[in-house]
């Protein structure tokens, strides 16, 4: 494109004649429109553009220049005004031509607005230029005289685009500035002379603040700025350049820019392109302080060039040491994902893109090349899935998110799939769930396969509820055996009970007959009662019920005891005894438990001796503090692998086939319970087999001036008392039966019932004076029984004693409780018969 401009703007009929320029491009065109409407604005006279829509809006731009120092509108004095040059060509074109009154009206207005206030008046058109566009010259020619015949009554100076010799250039433009056209009056001249003057001095003033606010932008500016001749040279640098750096101006401005480049290839690349008319955008490069530090900047800069060659280069340069220490970081972080030892990837973006993932991330997947694939292109077989859902979580969320056990579908080498855990942790880059912190954006993973250890923790799982199961059917199958043994013991104590009666009651009549044969009955009675108490006292020993009634006792009270206990079955098998007790040793526990304690050892030792055996009883002081009861034999021994095992429950060692040594093997076992309940231990030696054995309980002594209880040499008779009305409630009817006439022959009335309901309807008429009940009565229990008596007998006076096949201290407080004076267990002796028919 062809065009044309005047040297400067004419005002007056005279001057010299136009100078033409050529421009290549719109940006040279519009820069020299911008400054033709400045200096009219300068001047605070008008300016006028007739333009398009962009040549607008860009000279706008260009006029606008740093904008205002006081934010009130424009920096200029003068006015502008701004006609569309299509609307306005539009509004003055009829049939294809110009109409010069329209022309008039419209244009001519616009510029009597303009230079009311007697400034001058530049004007920018482009109606010529659009005709000329559309191929109208004819009409483009008659525009630019009805523009040369305002000049005759407007003082205004234009710049405008008109076809300069059509046909010849072919559609080439030229701009020429109108000559200013009218006289004036020598007043009117002298008036115009001062105007211009005052235009001066305010256009001068105007020029001066807008230097002065220029300088104090660049000057204060928080940003880094510099210039640098062609040569290399530093010419000026902003106050925030020099801070930055630690300088003085003189120590900067003067020298070249290299001397403060840290390394010399940026620097050259830097020179070399701006030497070339390049654009630098954040360029990394590293400065050299005045303390010796060095600092990381980005530079933006261009150079501003004159006939072609470079004359200076501005230069933004801004601190970039955080960035710079972020990107280290970064790189850092980056590394130490790629070289972890477990699988690790980091995806960035909402679309959740891969920007890194590692070896192992690539193994543990069965994928490669993963770099730059949204993960659900990567995997579309996870879409939807738990990890899926999960990435987006800590995404979206900014929170992390961990699983220590995620079951996915992974690849296999054949293209199907397999189930394997992941131990899963997600970590957001960002913590601002709005992902505005400018930051990447994106989330790190790291997974590590737990398949084989969750698959080990399932089956260890699996044998830990096995072991479990077994354990609680043990424990069950334990407690039923308990149990069964309890009931036994007490199922047993029903039928002893009549037998001991009846052998009392033969005893009581003198009868003579058979005394051989019924003393081989108590003996094997006393023998069974025995074996059931024991029987009662493991099953409570299993239970942990074993209870103890601690006294303080002469050690050789049922150390005594216990032989008289034994000797039945010492004497039996043709033993020989020895007998040592240490005189004056006091023990503080339950008398009755240690003699059950030193006789389950007596017995042990009498049946695993040959018959005519030797058996040692000592009991003396061992260690200072303690009581030591040791029971040794001549018999058969024990071998190594058994000295423990003796103390278990129901174990037995090897039996002869006549199985002449007996028991159940729970002696040795209640031995251990009993003595560790008081705080002792018991422990087992012997030589081996045929070596014989010896049993050692060692009990703490208990040091104490307090009287020891005796037992009474003989027991005393009881006496007779009054004769008394009893009634007896048992539903095992031998018992019953044998029982009523135990105390019948003790000179009593006894009424004997086998059912508690007629037992209850006949006592308001029996009115007894003692009452013996069992507890365990079908239909209703002792317990109830008694309390339904005391309603019947009212303030007939009663006394109840308890019969039942249980003795431990809770049964014997329900007793108690419920109204009963004593409570017997069964079967019960001939001296608790005595008690019961003695007077109360």
């Amino acid at each position: 494109m062809l065009t044309s401009l005047d040297d400067a703007p004419q005002h007056g009929a005279g001057g010299p004649a136009p100078a033409v320029h050529f421009f290549d491009s719109d940006t040279a065109l519009l820069d020299e429109a911008a400054d033709f409407i400045d200096a009219a604005l300068r001047a605070g006279g008008a300016g006028l553009l007739f333009a398009t829509p962009e040549h607008v809006a860009e000279l706008r731009r260009r006029l606008a220049g740093f904008g205002s120092a006081d934010g009130g509108g424009n920096w200029y004095p003068g006015r502008l005004a701004v006609l569309d040059a299509e609307e306005t060509l539009a509004a003055f074109m009829l049939d294809g031509q110009p109409d010069a009154g329209r022309f008039r009206a419209i244009v001519g207005k616009a510029l009597a607005a303009a230079g009311a206030n007697g400034g001058p008046v530049h004007a920018f058109a482009e109606m010529v230029t659009l005709l000329s566009a559309r191929g109208e010259y004819d009409a483009a020619v008659g525009l630019e005289q009805l523009w040369n015949a305002l000049g005759s009554d407007y003082h205004f100076s234009l710049f405008r685009g008109s076809p300069s010799a059509p046909l010849a250039a072919g559609g080439a433009f030229t701009h020429k500035p109108m000559r200013q056209h009218g006289a004036a009056s020598a007043q009117l001249q002298n008036q115009q002379l001062e105007a211009e003057i005052a235009r001066r001095k305010a256009a001068e003033q105007t020029l001066r603040r807008r230097e002065k606010e220029f300088a104090d932008f660049v000057e204060n500016a928080a940003e880094g700025l510099h210039r640098v001749a062609g040569d290399g040279t530093i010419v000026w640098a902003n106050r925030a350049e020099l801070q930055m750096l630690g300088y003085s101006w003189d120590e900067y401005v003067g020298h070249h820019i290299a001397d403060f480049h840290v390394d010399a290839p940026v620097i050259e690349h830097i020179l070399t392109t701006l030497g070339s008319g390049g654009t630098l955008y954040d360029q990394p490069a590293r400065l050299r302080c005045k303390d010796g530090s060095i600092r990381h900047v980005v530079i933006h800069s261009n150079g501003y060039f004159e006939d072609g060659q470079l004359r200076y280069t501005r230069c933004f340069t801004r601190d970039a040491t955080e960035r710079h220490q972020r990107d280290a970081a970064l790189a850092q972080r980056d590394r130490m994902l790629l070289n972890a030892p477990v699988a690790t990837a980091l995806l960035a973006g909402p679309e959740l893109r891969f920007r890194l993932a590692n070896r192992r991330f690539h193994e543990l997947v069965g994928r490669s090349g993963l770099e730059g694939q949204a993960f659900g292109a990567a995997f579309p077989h996870w879409q939807g899935s738990a990890i899926a859902g999960l990435l987006e979580q800590a995404y979206a969320s900014a929170q992390p998110v961990t699983v220590e056990e995620l079951r996915v579908e992974l690849a296999r080498a054949d293209g199907g799939f397999e189930e394997r855990y992941l131990q899963l942790s997600l970590e957001p880059l960002n913590d601002r769930p709005d992902h505005s912190a400018g930051e990447e954006q994106g989330v790190i993973l790291v997974a590590a396969d737990v398949t084989e250890q969750v698959r080990s923790r399932r089956s260890l799982e699996r044998a830990h509820a096995e072991r479990e199961q077994l354990l609680e059917e043990l424990t069950a199958a334990n407690r039923t055996k308990d149990d069964f043994l309890a009931m036994l013991g007490h199922e047993l104590r029903n039928p002893l009970s009549p037998i001991v009666t009846a052998l009392q009651l033969m005893r009581m009549r003198g009868e003579k007959a058979a005394l051989r044969e019924r003393e081989i009955i108590e003996r094997q009675v006393e023998h069974l009662v025995r074996l059931v108490d024991d029987l009662l006292d493991v099953a409570r020993a299993t239970r942990g019920q074993i209870e103890l009634k601690i006294e303080l006792v002469d050690v050789s009270l049922p150390v005594t005891k216990a032989v008289e206990m034994a000797s039945p079955l010492l004497a039996q098998r043709g033993h020989r005894l020895a007998l040592e007790i240490e005189p004056g040793m006091l023990w503080e526990g339950d008398a009755m438990r240690l003699a059950q304690v030193v006789s389950n050892l007596l017995t042990n030792a009498a049946r695993y001796t040959e018959p005519g055996g030797e058996v040692k009883l000592q009991a003396r002081r061992g260690n200072p503090g303690w009581l030591r009861i040791g029971v040794s034999d001549n018999g058969i021994g024990l071998a190594p692998e058994m000295l423990e095992q003796v103390f278990g429950l129901f174990f037995q060692g090897k039996r002869s086939v006549d199985r002449i040594e007996g028991g159940l093997g729970i002696g040795l076992a209640l031995v251990r319970n009993i003595v560790e309940l008081h705080g002792g231990s018991v422990e087992a030696h012997s030589g081996g087999l045929g070596q014989g054995s010896e049993f050692v309980v060692c009990l703490p002594l208990k040091n104490s001036n307090a009287a020891p209880e005796t037992a009474d040499t003989a027991e005393e008779p009881q006496q007779a008392g009054k004769r008394q009305r009893i009634l007896v409630v048992d539903d095992n009817v031998d018992a019953a039966d044998m029982l009523g006439q135990l105390l019948t022959a003790h000179g009593h009335k006894v009424a004997v019932f086998n059912d508690p309901f007629a037992a209850l309807e006949a006592a308001g008429r029996l009115q007894p004076d003692l009452a013996v009940l069992d507890i365990g009565l079908p239909g209703l229990d002792g317990y109830e029984l008694a309390t339904r008596l005391r309603a019947v007998l009212g303030t007939h006076p009663c006394r109840l004693v308890a019969l039942s096949g249980y003795g431990q201290d809770g049964d014997r407080l329900r007793s108690e409780e419920a109204g009963f004076a004593r409570h017997l267990v069964k079967p019960i002796g001939p001296e608790q018969v005595a008690q019961l028919a003695a007077a109360p």
